[in-house]
């Protein structure tokens, strides 16, 4: 029996990796085979295979014809239909947006007259080496490669080839954190493609070698994607070469180019890199890249990031020829290389390097320390995890602790529910990572949108108002008390909290606390483990009192939360509007519910998405909250965030809040920034004592690069335009040797007074024609001035005109006393 489908791709970026992997997941459990034809290219795909579905070239509004062959074909048929109108349109996600490909050079940078070339920038930061070129691999020919040694020979080379990478890969991905280990996870998913597979096994009984196999199989895939109107989907090419030359380099061994020596500093030129060379460089020698071809999504580029390397591509051979073994800079916030930069150019570099050196250990000095606000108020940060790596790079962020440990995520390729032993080595490894600090271990939430093949799941309408979680444990008891023994067990190395997910009933949790008890008692575990239920389940917010009676504490899971509380689907962009954690009903329900938490002395942390989002985080410092957990990355930000805020006055921003409209009105709350502190506008750190800059363009930058390294301004290059907009239309320079540059603009996030006092007087165009030793720094935020400030440039310039302040600030070197002296005078002159 056969029955047929139409579709017209509803994915703006087509069908590429994401969505294709949903749908051969999806597919995979029926029987029946299902083929898609592309009516604009003809290609065919088997829908059970990634690559098959990718390289059919299945871009937006593609008609796409389904066959559908095999027993209980009209079933499938009714059921792919509905994953198609319901769960595909949302499978998609938006690409990375380009940045400019170049922009101005800043003033100070531009008047060294330097002529860089320029590329599309794929990353921050700034690098100086030596260009070297490097020795990239050739997919060989097919026909290049040794011949077939027999059928049974090559087949058996093939599988413990292919048995030998997907062995690497797995090592790869548990050891390897982030992005790392998501780029080995997805080339291992290649590697198990059964249309890769097939491939291979029909070009070795068609009289191949195993290696021409490999060899010949890419070919076809690069060549298939290499004819894409996707951009995305032609990155993807790049990852299928790397699975083939991993191949083949168990296969025939010996084809790769030695490594060639490099310098102690290197800028790395290459036609284009493919993940595994990027991981397998000494990145303690290669400070950055320079790619002739790579786009955002391709999978070098994400890594790059991850590892802060600077980049550019589209940087052809020929615009780097001449300086391949000579000194270069790389600039990736302006997109551009300085090629055998001259002296000047080189310090201005090396100036840069400084400050962005600085920049870093500040941020790692905000790591360390309590998670606290302006006034004291502890608001513990943790980190979400899945693995140990996860977990050693948030306790190198600064975690608190680990908030949310995500435990199915062993269960979910396994074909088995792993062991108590397995689970309790990995257990134990983050509690021992953790070295003291609490570890918040979830119980398997399996169902929804994360199924386990080792676990039986039926096909669900709504599989998030359906069966998973705590809804499955009694079908699943041995594995749940398997997972609870390993845990107690784990327990033995540091602090452990059990939480267990979807509890919606009191009976759910007695029984789950039952079972707890059970296994510890088996045990012999003396001290009890405190257990923990997510709230995420709207009926428990109206038993509240009674679960407080019941359990340890709380942890808020606002993606579920939100979603059930609004009865809109987070992954459905048709209702997306109504998903928002910062409503006021949300945040009514939430704080609310903490309020109630806490007069029964229990504890309740957020664990979801909005736990890191910044216009929340006042809000949630205002609830009282115990503890926010988040990934990795948005610690550091979220620390520096906290320590800036006035408990008090969040309590009272909340409180506005909840009688807002909607969420826009509360994040335009929130945006008026009534709950951060004002800083003083003139601190010691704004005062710089004889500095060495020896041009009007250099003192401006190091002035505006001091604002910004105090956070007190969020785009220095824009900062400076817009003071050199006003230099432009009169100087500042009043005579008399002092210089008041200043203006209104949006990058000033502090109204600030910066000083300089300079070592060498400089050419500022004054209106007496004098040179300028001393300099004043006014900066407002355009939004917020008003007139402020041009009223305080005129107190500072009615009192320039006095000899005597001018002696005084020349005079004063003790930093409090020169601070004392300026504001006492700007007060008076008020």
């Amino acid at each position: 029996m056969s029955h047929s489908l139409t579709l017209v791709c509803p994915l703006p970026n087509g069908i590429h990796a994401r969505p294709a992997s949903r749908i051969a997941e999806f597919c995979a459990g029926f029987g029946a085979a299902i083929r898609w034809r592309n009516q604009r290219n003809g290609q065919m795909a088997d829908a059970k295979s990634v690559l098959s579905l990718i390289g059919g070239d299945i871009l937006f509004n593609d008609v796409v014809d389904i066959e559908i062959d095999g027993a209980e074909s009209e079933r499938v048929a009714a059921e792919l239909s509905r994953f198609l109108k319901q769960t595909l349109p949302h499978c998609d996600e938006p690409l990375a947006a380009a940045p400019a490909a170049s922009r101005a050079l800043p003033r100070g940078l531009a008047e060294l007259a330097p002529s860089p070339c320029f590329g599309q920038p794929a990353g921050q930061g700034v690098a100086i080496g030596e260009i070297c070129v490097h020795r990239a691999y050739r997919m060989p020919e097919p026909e290049t490669l040794p011949a077939s040694r027999g059928l049974d020979r090559e087949l058996a080379e093939l599988g413990l080839a292919m048995a030998g990478l997907g062995e690497r890969l797995l090592g790869e991905a548990a050891r390897l954190d982030g992005e790392a280990a998501a780029v080995s996870r997805a080339h291992l998913s290649l590697l198990r493609d059964s249309d890769f597979r097939a491939r291979l096994e029909e070009a070795v009984a068609a009289g191949a070698s195993a290696a021409s196999a490999v060899a010949a199989a890419v070919a076809h895939y690069r060549a298939q994607l290499a004819r894409s109107a996707s951009e995305y989907l032609r990155e993807r090419e790049m990852d299928i070469r790397d699975v083939g030359r991993r191949l083949l380099d168990i296969l025939a061994p010996g084809m790769e180019p030695g490594a060639a020596e490099l310098p102690a500093a290197a800028l790395l030129w290459a036609e284009d890199l493919a993940p595994s060379e990027l991981l397998a460089l000494d990145r303690s020698r290669v400070k950055g890249l320079l790619l002739a071809r790579g786009g955002l999504t391709s999978h070098t580029i994400i890594l790059a990031r991850a590892f802060s390397l600077p980049v550019l591509t589209g940087v052809q051979h020929g615009a780097i020829a001449a300086g391949i073994g000579e000194t270069a800079v790389l600039d990736a916030s302006l997109g551009a290389l300085f090629l055998s930069p001259s002296p000047e150019v080189r310090d201005y570099y090396l100036d840069e390097e400084a400050l962005l050196a600085c920049q870093r250990q500040r941020l790692a000095r905000a790591c360390g320390g309590a998670s606290v606000s302006a006034d004291g108020q502890r608001l513990e940060l943790a980190v979400n995890i899945a693995s140990a790596a996860e977990a050693q790079l948030g306790f190198a962020q600064g975690a608190d602790g680990i908030g949310l440990f995500r435990t199915e995520m062993l269960f979910m390729d396994a074909d088995e529910p792993p062991s108590e032993d397995a689970q309790f080595q990995c257990y134990a490894e983050v509690v021992r990572l953790a070295a003291g600090r609490p570890v918040i271990i979830r119980t398997f939430d399996i169902g929804g949108d994360k199924p386990a093949r080792c676990m039986s799941m039926p096909q669900e309408r709504n599989p998030f108002l359906g069966y998973r979680a705590i809804r499955m444990y009694p079908d699943q008891e041995a594995a749940f008390r398997s997972q609870l023994r390993a845990i107690l067990r784990a327990g033995e190395f540091g602090p452990v909290k059990v939480m267990i997910p979807m509890i919606a009933t009191l009976a759910e949790l007695r029984w789950a606390r039952r079972l707890l008890e059970e296994e510890r008692a088996a045990l012999g575990v003396a001290e009890p483990v405190p257990l923990g239920i997510m709230l995420e389940v709207p009926s428990v917010l109206f038993q509240l009192e009674a679960f407080c009676r019941e359990v340890d504490f709380f942890s808020v899971g606002s993606n579920d939360l939100t979603q059930y509380l609004f009865a809109a689907d987070r992954d459905n962009d048709r209702v997306g509007q109504l998903y928002d954690s910062l409503h006021p009903a949300f945040l009514a329900a939430l704080s609310q519910a903490a309020a109630t938490i806490h007069r029964h002395g229990r504890w309740i942390g957020l664990c979801g998405e909005a736990a890191a989002a910044p216009h929340a985080l006042p809000l949630f410092l205002g609830m009282g909250l115990d503890e926010l957990s988040m990934s990795a990355p948005s610690l550091q930000a979220c620390r520096r965030r906290l320590r800036e805020l006035d408990a008090g006055r969040c309590r009272e921003l909340l409180a506005r809040a909840l009688q807002c409209a909607d969420g826009a009105e509360v994040r335009a709350l929130v945006e008026n920034g009534a709950a951060r502190p004002a800083l003083p506008m003139l601190t010691e750190d704004c005062l710089l004592p004889d500095v060495g800059w020896r041009s009007k363009a250099a003192v401006i930058k190091g002035m505006v690069d001091r604002l910004w390294l105090l956070e007190r301004c969020d785009d220095r290059y824009g900062m400076e335009e817009d003071l050199w907009l006003r230099e432009q239309a009169y100087s500042t320079g009043l005579g008399y040797g002092f210089a008041i540059p200043h203006a209104k603009s949006e990058h000033v996030l502090h109204p600030t007074l910066c000083l300089a006092r300079l070592a060498q007087p400089v050419d500022w165009g004054a209106s007496d024609g004098l040179p300028v030793d001393m300099v004043l720094l006014l900066a407002f935020n355009a939004a917020d001035a008003g007139a402020a400030h041009l009223k305080f440039f005129s107190r500072l310039a009615r009192l320039v005109m006095h000899e005597d302040f001018r002696q005084a600030l020349r005079g004063e070197r003790d930093p409090e006393r020169l601070q004392a002296l300026l504001r006492d005078r700007l007060e008076g002159a008020a």
